[in-house]
Formats: structure tokens, sequence, C-alpha cells
């Protein structure tokens, strides 16, 4: 097995998140990925000031974008995971995607002053001192963004929070960034001087793109998206199972971490209102057994009305 993937299980073991609620996945991921991405933001920093590489810079910049986005992970379960109130009945899961884009939006920035940086060193190269220690540190700092992609990844996959897998993507573009610099110092003993700018440049743009995916994925589950063709497929599996084949309207609406459900079935138009309220609940209850952290909605209407079916279709 893949040892970054076994030290990955070994941290979830350790904070022992197997016999602990998903509830703390946040905390947790958040926290750590803070701790790391400072740590790294600092030596890279200095180590691209005593190098003179626009490229290291830009890389540790990237890598304290990716403590803002922690950030956003920490602070959104906190107010995410707060109960419902008079004023906000379906709970304040979304704070996490506003604060998202607000981040993000200074990522951009970040990357566009960077970017004007890279510019002028590839229009007016300058010599950047060759270190073997900058490289053991670039190199440090892939395995270390590697290893918490996949442990942010085994978080996600345990617990669903899209906001997890959305943090381990982020870890692995701060590698890649990593892994881009480091190709640049190797090729520094080569007199290619403006590939530090060029490679700064590159870098500047994957800031931006991240910055931009970040505001994009916040921004259209705010307008309100489509539900996912796996989760309608899965609705539909379970109405299967249960007997109802006449299923339209399913609406869900996602709140970050709960959902609500909506959906209507046909029933014959002889069935009693007793058995139809029944059978709804029954519905109900099956697919908030199967689809965790869902509240789910059914209205009945009549078969046998088919007026009304072709005017609301």
């Amino acid at each position: 097995m893949n040892p970054l993937r076994l030290l990955a299980r070994w941290l979830f073991r350790k904070f022992g998140l197997e016999r602990r609620g998903t509830s703390v996945y946040g905390y947790v991921e958040g926290g750590f990925s803070i701790f790391i991405n400072l740590i790294l933001f600092l030596i890279k920093f200095v180590m691209g000031q005593r190098t003179e590489s626009i490229a290291l810079k830009a890389d540790s910049f990237h890598t304290l974008g990716d403590v803002a986005t922690s950030l956003i992970i920490v602070i959104g379960f906190f107010i995410a995971l707060r109960p419902a109130d008079q004023r906000h009945p379906f709970g304040h899961g979304r704070t996490e995607r506003i604060i998202a884009i607000v981040i993000a939006t200074l990522l951009c920035v970040v990357a566009y002053e960077f970017f004007a940086d890279s510019l002028s060193r590839f229009l007016k190269p300058q010599p950047v001192r060759f270190s073997w220690l900058a490289i053991f540190i670039l190199t440090v700092s892939i395995i270390l963004k590697e290893m918490l992609t996949i442990f942010s990844l085994m978080l996600f996959q345990t617990s669903g929070y899209q906001s997890l897998k959305a943090d381990a993507w982020h870890h692995r573009s701060d590698s890649l960034a990593t892994a881009l610099v480091l190709i640049g110092f190797l090729i520094l003993p080569l007199g290619q001087f403006r590939l530090d700018g060029l490679l700064g440049m590159v870098i500047s743009i994957l800031i931006a793109a991240t910055g931009i995916q970040l505001i994009v994925e916040a921004g259209s589950l705010l307008l309100g998206e489509a539900p996912h063709p796996e989760l309608e497929n899965n609705i539909r599996s379970i109405l299967q199972e249960l007997g109802i084949q006449d299923v339209h309207h399913i609406h869900v609406h996602d709140y970050s971490g709960r959902q609500e459900i909506t959906l209507h079935i046909r029933l014959p138009g002889a069935t009693p209102l007793n058995e139809a309220h029944t059978r709804a609940t029954h519905i109900e209850r099956a697919i908030k057994d199967r689809i965790k952290n869902s509240e789910v909605t059914v209205h009945c209407e009549p078969q046998s009305l088919p007026a009304i079916r072709q005017s609301r279709e």
C-alpha cells in the first residue's frame, strides 16, 4: 500500500475518528491542515527570500491560500453545525459557502499580484541562487501535501462532506504547484533564469483557477442546483423498492450537511386519504433512513386526473 495512505490511516486511527461522529471531521482536518500549511508557508517564504525565487515565494502564498481554505472549514463547521432557529429554520449550513466566496476572491487578488511580479521577472530575468536545502524543503512539502490530500479524502469518503473533498483537491493543487517550482530549481544550473518567472506565472494562474473554481462551486449551490443524477437515481430506486413507479418533481435543497428533499408521487384515485398519508409517511422514513441528514416531504396526487396531470407536466 502507498506509504502516504498508511500514514493517513494512522492519523485517522490516532484521532480515534472511526469512533467519533462525523461532525468533528471538519475541525480535525482544518486544524491539522492549518498547522502544517503555516509551517510550510513560513519555510517556503523565507527560502524564497534567500534564493530570490519569485516562483518559490508565489508557491508559499499558494500554501497560505490553503490555510485560508482550511480556516473556512473550521469556521464553516462551527457555524453550519449550529441548530436551526426561528430565523433560519433550515439551519446555518450555507454559511461556509459564503465565506468561501470571500476567501476565494482574495485568493484571486493574490494570484494577480504574483502574476504581475512574475511577468516582470520573466521580462527582466535575475539570477536565482541554487540551494539544495530549498530542494529538500520542496520535496518534503510535496510529501506532506499529498499526505494531507489523502487524509482529507478519507474523511470525505467517510462523512460525505463536500467541503472536505474540495480542501483535499486544494492540497493537491499546492503539491502540483510545488512540483513545478522543484523542477525549476533542478534546471537552474543550466542557466535558465527566465524559467523562474515563467513558473511563477504558471503557479499564479493555478492559484487564480483554484479561486475561480471555489467561487463557481459555492455560488452554484447558493443559486440552487438541480439534484445530482446519482442522488436522484438513488431516490427513484428506493421508491421502486416500495412499489412506486410514478414519481416526478424531485427537488433537493442542499444546506451543507442537511438536505431538504421534496417529491410528488401518484396513487390510484380511489386510494383512501388515510392510506395515502400512511404510504407517504412510510416513503419519507425509508428515504431518510437511506440518505443521511435528510428531511423528506412527499406529496400524493391521484392518477385519475389526466387534465391536471397534463397541465402540471
